[in-house]
């Protein structure tokens, strides 16, 4: 076992008897997600590298603390990627931060979710047991694979220390196109986008324009194109970056951003508010001051979640309140994984 391993587990130890809050730190690139917390620092960003990886079994496996733009380098040499885009905050964001936060970019639909390409996880958890779970390829066994279980979890079930991943090969071609419409009319056009066979791997409306990324076989990636008469981008590489990594003018907003995941099928009507949509319908970013809990109730409303994503009171609700049922469920998962309430206390919601 390595020495840092030894270390983490000893400051579990110390914390329990001492009953110390602990914070696990990595890059700090998206400290502004989740509640504010204190307590004495677990310091991820000295634990890093490839462990390994194995392009022709489409695996990689990283230490946490790895920069992620330190493994899109490396998996960019076997012209390799992470297909879920996960988004580089800015120069310190680290493996370890793009699992616990479980934030996918504008592939997410049409790819998947950090999930579903977490094959493993090693971690520590708040009884300072160390813990495996998954492995290095995809398997069809009965149960539930509780690395799925710790993706999304912000470090409030365990200290995340080592990742694997599936990974997938970059794309034989892509291009993008784009188009003035209405908010109505580009739904109903990514509607068609999602129940057709086209290639489609991004589709965003954003100030009036639609815009699409295809990606595939080239002639089907050009048919495509000329199907919905969409205009070749000439930035596309640089637009899909500042969405995938929240660049884009509208992140600047002095405004609360809300993030809202919804059916594909919603049509959320914003009034005055200012707003992006991708995932092709299923995600919407919302720039407003409205208190809340009207935003956790129109969320739900159409069958979704909201997550305070930036500004904000970050001392009261920043995750969709939960349902009495997920709420104890929640409460078990956490007494099962620290039971002292010593990991990232508080993070999530104020009662776990």
């Amino acid at each position: 076992m390595e020495q840092k391993i030894i270390t983490i587990k000893e400051q579990i130890e110390t914390a329990i008897e001492q009953r110390e809050n602990l914070k696990i730190v990595g890059g700090n690139s998206k400290s502004f997600l989740g509640r504010d917390i204190v307590g004495s620092k677990i310091d991820m960003s000295d634990y890093t590298g490839v462990i390994s990886y194995e392009p022709t079994e489409l695996y990689i496996s990283v230490k946490a603390g790895t920069l992620l733009s330190d493994v899109n380098k490396v998996l960019s040499e076997k012209n390799q990627i992470l297909a879920f885009e996960p988004a580089e905050v800015n120069e310190k964001t680290t493996i370890g931060g793009v699992v616990a936060t479980g934030l996918s970019g504008p592939r997410r639909p049409y790819a998947g979710s950090v999930r579903d390409f977490v094959l493993g996880i090693s971690c520590i958890n708040g009884l300072a047991k160390n813990m495996s779970f998954g492995g290095q390829v995809m398997k069809n066994v009965a149960g539930y694979d509780l690395s799925r279980l710790l993706t999304g979890s912000y470090g409030s079930l365990a200290v995340i220390y080592d990742v694997t991943f599936k990974v997938l090969p970059i794309p034989e071609f892509e291009s993008s196109g784009c188009k003035q419409t209405s908010r109505q009319e580009a739904l109903e056009t990514m509607s068609e986008l999602s129940v057709k066979s086209f290639p489609v791997s991004a589709a965003c409306y954003y100030d009036g324009l639609l815009s699409v990324r295809f990606s595939g076989n080239k002639k089907v990636v050009k048919d495509s194109m000329q199907n919905f008469s969409l205009q070749e981008m000439d930035n596309s590489e640089q637009f899909w970056s500042e969405l995938r990594n929240f660049k884009l003018p509208f992140f600047n907003s002095e405004k609360p951003i809300w993030r809202l995941s919804v059916p594909s099928s919603s049509n959320i009507g914003f009034e005055k508010d200012d707003y992006v949509i991708d995932w092709g319908g299923a995600q919407y970013w919302l720039a407003s001051e409205r208190p809340a809990n009207e935003i956790f109730s129109l969320a739900e409303g159409f069958g979704g979640s909201a997550l305070l994503f930036h500004g904000g009171d970050r001392s009261g609700d920043v995750f969709q309140p939960l349902s009495k049922g997920i709420f104890k469920l929640q409460q078990n998962l956490k007494q099962a994984f620290d039971p002292y309430r010593i990991l990232n206390r508080e993070k999530m919601y104020k009662t776990l």
